[in-house]
């Protein structure tokens, strides 16, 4: 195991011990301070029942629920949820994996169970989950879109509302 460190934007100070020595590309991780997983919990999205092969029940953050409810409620009031075809990936405690491939030795967001992913099989990186995209940034989400390597199927709460 290797250990490191890393002050997060919306949890602070938190410290973690990698699965391998050394770390290795999206290494699975382990908080040892700084974060408490007891802060995750189950919450169904009800705009994502009965589609096939989708998950609607996932573990995210409790902070972060009214929010993640509201913004796919307002997708499906808009007549959106077409746009949704696949969607995958909350809770996974591991470091980044950036798009460019470079190596990383700080933990995803999704390890903090307050990130996402929609249309990653749609071959072009879940670009067309572009159209909901206004609507999770009005929710206190960023959308992986415009990071320096665009990751456009990522989105990841910003702020707690």
């Amino acid at each position: 195991m290797s250990s490191y460190s890393y002050n997060h934007p919306l949890f602070g100070y938190v410290t973690y011990e990698t699965a391998h020595t050394p770390a290795i590309f999206g290494d699975d991780i382990t908080f040892t301070s700084g974060f408490n997983t007891d802060d995750l919990s189950m919450i169904h999205i009800p705009q994502l029942a009965g589609i096939t092969n989708f998950v609607s029940t996932i573990y995210f953050h409790n902070k972060a629920h009214n929010q993640l409810l509201s913004a796919f409620m307002e997708i499906e009031n808009e007549g959106l949820l077409h746009h949704i075809t696949n969607f995958n990936s909350v809770f996974n405690m591991r470091l980044r994996r950036p798009t460019n491939g470079k190596f990383s030795t700080l933990p995803s967001n999704h390890s903090f169970g307050i990130a996402i992913d929609i249309n990653q099989g749609d071959g072009q990186n879940g670009i067309s989950s572009a159209p909901l995209a206004p609507i999770f940034l009005k929710y206190g989400f960023g959308w992986g879109n415009s990071f320096t390597s665009p990751d456009p199927m990522h989105y990841e709460v910003n702020q707690f509302l």
